[in-house]
């Protein structure tokens, strides 16, 4: 029978820590690294042979990018407290990122280049190394994104912030009164911060390179869904909750409630009311071809973008022809297994604490150990329920990588196209939740443990997936043809198809064209259209995320095949710390050499 769609929304690690580059500090503050009372000293400190000049500049150079938050509600999700680390809380509720911003960032990513190029690498040993092309390769890639500011959105149709700040907003717990008078200030910041984003994309919108109608159809339906229900209110009664909770004198806590309920009405209604007016206004301004092809910045802007989203250097075209080889070889392996079996939807009815005690219990018995922590698992608003993906795992703080969030999309989970098996293998364990806790205690650096590119990161959490197929309390040949489908669907087909549109000009008759190839049809090409259109470089981090973290472990498995246990490949791969993967497959090619 014909192949079935599996194009879903992909799995999601949120915590993307700073938009923006600041100018560095390039030292901590004096007399604080020593201080018994500071919880400072669960990072862990470079060791005693790199304390060369060099190494401590790199040292105080690699703290130092993670010392101040740029507002209030980044405070919150960096920090279990500000103090641990040296720093204060913002006196801005939100910062807006726009051209300005962005200039500064191009100059401030050139500083932090300029400033580990003049270290001595003879000075450094080879973890130092391997920090410092990480660092430079990122930089380098964030400093010309952010100089095609005028591509950048303000507002995404795809989990943008226009849902994502109220999310997080909703989320944050208060410990004391203060909390609460910081959450405030941030709900006070709502109107200028959107107004800001509006104004941005009017301005995309004018040069031709803003969201199409169904995108902007997309985002005032985002809009409607954040004010709906105004006297019972998600950011009313998450907040009231919250409040009563500290057990407050009934004067007090009135007192808050009347305050928030007055913001609402004064700056959070009203600015989404005025984003639905204008986006709404900006209906009819794009034409179906604008694009990024379109234009020859908006080809070059990709280009940037692509090596964001893959962690590679490699050029767009080395990439298709890379992405076009593993989409065929999936296929032409997986298509007659899908074919016998009439099916190709995800497996297993495990609910999601069955499937987190059983990934937890394997990944113990399978992975080195990581200390005890604590993981809230926080079920987000009806509202987010078509905008949010079922589950998505959020960075844990700097000063506590032990405290671990997890949000879950209770609208979504209980859908029979999602495997909770794999949402806990990518989100907790031995996904992203393990492996940053993992390289955070084990690593002696911070910029690899709470710095990491977004590709690594999926990267891992992907081949996690795969590898607890192989420990699942399933059929194997089921289990592996299902996941081995949502990957080709949702993944690799979906980012080759984002190549196509965004940096070949493909149109929608094109893209049509090449999903028959695979058996799909016009219903499942109207969902990637939708997709893919509304998010730039649309599962690029996924698909080469996957592709090159498989690439290099299975490898280096193959490779020492008798002499060491995929277990203790694995372990080396995670050693290294993120980096950018061309450096990963070298220094993964020297591991196999040196045990071979």
């Amino acid at each position: 029978m014909a192949v079935a769609s599996l194009v879903l929304p992909l799995s999601s690690c949120s915590g993307n820590k700073g938009q923006a580059a600041k100018p560095p500090t390039m030292a901590t503050k004096e007399g604080q690294e020593s201080n018994p009372s500071n919880r400072w000293n669960i990072i862990p400190a470079m060791s005693d042979n790199s304390q060369n000049d060099d190494a401590k500049k790199l040292h105080d150079f690699d703290r130092a990018l993670f010392v101040g938050a740029p507002d209030i509600l980044n405070a919150y999700y960096e920090y279990d407290d500000p103090q641990n680390y040296y720093t204060e809380w913002p006196t801005d509720g939100l910062v807006s990122y726009g051209q300005e911003e962005y200039t500064q960032a191009v100059k401030s990513y050139q500083e932090c280049i300029d400033y580990l190029e003049a270290l001595n690498q003879d000075n450094l040993s080879e973890s130092e190394k391997r920090l410092v092309e990480d660092m430079i390769f990122d930089f380098e890639t964030k400093r010309d994104y952010y100089s095609y500011a005028e591509f950048i959105p303000a507002l995404t149709p795809t989990s943008g912030n226009q849902v994502l700040y109220p999310l997080l907003l909703s989320l944050i717990q208060f410990k004391s009164k203060a909390d609460i008078d910081r959450y405030l200030k941030v709900l006070d910041d709502f109107y200028d911060f959107f107004l800001k984003a509006i104004e941005i994309e009017e301005d995309r919108s004018k040069a031709g390179i803003g969201w199409s109608d169904e995108n902007l159809d997309l985002m005032i339906k985002d809009c409607e869904n954040m004010i709906a229900n105004k006297n019972v209110h998600f950011m009313k009664t998450t907040f009231e909750s919250r409040v009563g909770a500290l057990k407050l004198s009934s004067t007090e806590e009135r007192s808050y409630n009347e305050k928030n309920m007055s913001l609402l009405e004064e700056k959070y209604f009203p600015i989404y009311e005025l984003m639905i007016k204008r986006l709404t206004a900006l209906k009819g301004s794009k034409k179906s071809s604008d694009y990024l092809a379109s234009t020859t910045r908006g080809r070059e802007y990709y280009q940037t973008l692509f090596k964001l989203r893959t962690g590679t250097s490699i050029s767009v075209d080395d990439g298709i022809d890379k992405l076009q080889a593993k989409i065929d070889e999936v296929f032409d392996q997986y298509y007659p297994i899908w074919q016998k079996r009439g099916s190709i939807f995800p497996f297993g009815g495990l609910d999601f604490d069955e499937a987190r005690e059983w990934c937890e219990r394997f990944t113990k018995e399978h992975f080195p150990a990581i200390s005890a922590n604590t993981v809230s698992v926080y079920e987000v608003p009806k509202e987010f329920k078509d905008t949010m993906p079922p589950a998505a795992y959020y960075v844990s703080p700097i000063d506590n990588y032990t405290k671990h969030t997890v949000w879950l999309n209770s609208g979504l989970v209980g859908d029979a196209r999602y495997s909770m098996y794999t949402l806990i293998s990518h989100e907790m364990y031995p996904g992203h939740l393990y492996q940053h806790q993992y390289q955070a205690e084990n690593l002696d650096n911070c910029y690899q443990s709470f710095g990491a590119s977004t590709p690594y990161a999926e990267g891992w959490a992907q081949y996690a997936e795969w590898m607890m197929i192989h420990y699942a309390p399933f059929e194997q040949e089921m289990a592996e043809a299902a996941w081995m489908a949502e990957m080709l669907f949702s993944a690799l087909i979906a980012a080759r198809l984002s190549i196509g549109v965004d940096y070949q000009g493909w149109d929608y008759d094109r893209c049509l064209t090449y999903v028959k190839k695979y058996k799909q049809d016009e219903k499942v090409m109207d969902e990637y259209w939708e997709r893919i259109t509304s998010s730039q470089g649309y599962a690029l981090e996924y698909a080469f995320g996957y592709m090159m973290t498989s690439e290099i472990i299975d490898d280096a498995a193959k490779r020492l095949d008798g002499k060491c246990t995929l277990e203790e490949v694995v372990e080396a791969y995670l050693n290294l710390g993120c980096a950018p993967y061309e450096v990963l497959s070298r220094d993964m090619d020297k591991f196999v050499k040196e045990n071979s």
